[in-house]
């Protein structure tokens, strides 16, 4: 997609009232968060956040799956970062 297509997209996205920011949001965020380039944005602005941030953050998501144990945390975080790099591989 050309560069000037892309700049308009966020610019009529970032026009539009909040209720359907909101609406699009749900519908299209899933699909490009999980793109190479989402899970790069992803990983930045993690780097970006400050420990007690980062903490604030896992605490928040623990609370959300506290129906899960440790090892299926750790299992399901170490299956998304094999599947970002073998994305980047690709």
């Amino acid at each position: 997609m050309e560069a000037s297509r892309v700049r308009s997209l966020a610019q009529e996205i970032l026009a539009l009232p909040e209720p359907e920011q909101q609406e699009l949001a749900r519908r299209v965020l899933p699909v490009l968060l999980g793109t190479r380039a989402g899970l790069e944005e992803i990983h930045e602005a993690l780097r970006s956040l400050s420990d007690d941030e980062l903490r604030t953050l896992v605490e928040k998501a623990r609370r959300r799956a506290s129906d899960l144990a440790e090892d299926e945390v750790a299992a399901i975080i170490a299956e998304g970062l094999r599947a970002a790099r073998a994305e980047g591989r690709s």
